[in-house]
């Protein structure tokens, strides 16, 4: 995990913000729900932390025995035009942040709306997609 979102987590979190730790089960249960794999950036903020975040800021996730929100956000926008190698991993109601599986070697960070049908490579990595979100999160306390 990313030193910066680590520290950020440890100063702001405040109880119940995260799920929590999620085992490798759970994991392989809701790839195979989503039938692909997670990057291995969002896969290792899975494990550590669930789902969750900071200061307003949600990334869906495992929530263990509960389910996923990923696996029931991406479900909903695949009907609505999503391609199937994509993963919602945060969802405004209006728009997705996604990122395609692992299959694609791909570790940008897209938007994408019903609207416009069309991908925008919005960061270039998982983790500056995490720490531009929780820095404007922090920014707005």
């Amino acid at each position: 995990m990313n030193e910066t979102i680590s520290k950020m987590i440890e100063e702001y979190s405040e109880e119940k913000d995260f799920f929590g730790e999620v085992s490798e089960e759970y994991i392989q249960s809701a790839e195979e729900a989503l039938g692909l794999k997670f990057p291995q950036s969002y896969r290792g903020f899975v494990i550590s932390y669930g789902s969750g975040g900071i200061c307003g800021v949600e990334i869906l996730g495992v929530q263990g025995k509960l389910g996923a929100s990923v696996v029931k956000s991406t479900e909903r926008w695949r009907k609505l035009g999503l391609s199937d190698g994509l993963i919602v991993i945060e969802d405004s109601g209006e728009f997705v942040r996604c990122m395609y599986s692992a299959d694609f070697v791909d570790e940008k960070v897209y938007t994408w709306d019903r609207n416009g049908k069309e991908l925008s490579v919005r960061y270039d990595t998982f983790d500056d997609y995490v720490i531009d979100m929780f820095q404007e999160g922090i920014d707005n306390l």
